[in-house]
């Protein structure tokens, strides 16, 4: 199998800094951002990463979409987020749980009872930020978790499931957002089982993964460590936000005017670190 591309998730700070990143790989080495976006390379979107994955796959050029992230106006919706709080919340939810399905069902009834926006308004916001609304012909993968089952769903072309639907599954933080309904089940966000989901790249070589947040965390590392023992020998990129995107994020990344800062720190980064990962792409 051909490489893949991770995109993970982190709101719209992570949507903005994942492009700002690959802006930046396009300003400093055109030719490795032609190879990580080619067709035969896999796509893998969680929360976040699935708008971006969507959007790329869609056919918008790279510039398009910088352009799009600094702009002042913007069809998104806001929304007053504290991650120290929100963090805290998830916590209390999982105590105790004795598998991860278990912790996930449990934060499954707590988005499945939580007051946000009406899922149409929801879904409009989605719909505007893809270029089409259809599935590619290429492999794109997008997360989301079933609210019921705590167990993760994989969607691409062949699920029969919209794309804007799949997108606004992944994207559906708990508490914050609206659970999405799909064949009669309530999903949540991809992120709810990993930040990107690493593992669902075995087999594919070589590997980026963009993390719009540090390599670790209060809780340690931001990716499982078993999930890149997964992608086995395969040669992997982890790229984190560095200190200067992570000040760009702010204190709320579901803000809209984080983006065009978040961008622009994005593209600084990305030119930076583009020789190492054409290195190892190759």
């Amino acid at each position: 199998m051909s490489g893949a591309l991770i995109l993970a998730g982190g709101g719209l700070a992570g949507i903005a800094w994942e492009i700002g990143v690959l802006a930046g790989i396009s300003d400093a080495d055109p030719a490795l951002y032609t190879a990580i976006t080619a067709p035969e390379v896999t796509y893998i979107g969680t929360s976040a990463g699935s708008a971006v994955a969507s959007q790329l796959a869609g056919g918008a050029t790279i510039e398009e979409l910088f352009a799009q992230q600094i702009a002042e106006e913007t069809a998104e919706l806001g929304a007053e987020i504290d991650l120290v709080a929100f963090s805290a919340t998830m916590a209390s939810l999982v105590e105790g749980a004795t598998t991860a399905a278990e912790a996930r069902r449990r934060i499954g009834r707590f988005a499945l009872d939580a007051v946000t926006a009406s899922s149409a308004d929801r879904r409009a916001v989605i719909a505007a930020r893809l270029p089409v609304d259809a599935w590619p012909e290429r492999r794109l993968l997008i997360t989301a978790v079933d609210t019921g089952s705590g167990e993760l769903r994989i969607f691409d072309r062949h699920s029969g499931v919209h794309l804007i639907d799949a997108v606004s599954a992944s994207c559906a933080v708990p508490g914050v957002w609206p659970t999405v309904e799909i064949e009669g089940k309530q999903y949540m966000d991809g992120g709810t089982r990993t930040i990107a989901n690493v593992d669902l790249a075995a087999g594919c070589d070589p590997v980026i993964i963009l993390t719009p947040a540090p390599e670790i965390n209060q809780l340690g590392p931001t990716l499982p460590p078993h999930e890149l023992i997964a992608l086995g020998d395969a040669s992997v990129s982890a790229v984190f936000a560095d200190d200067e995107s992570i000040l760009a994020f702010g204190q709320n990344p579901l803000d809209p005017g984080v983006r065009p800062p978040a961008a622009r720190a994005g593209r600084i980064q990305g030119a930076r670190i583009a020789a190492e990962l054409a290195r190892n792409w190759n």
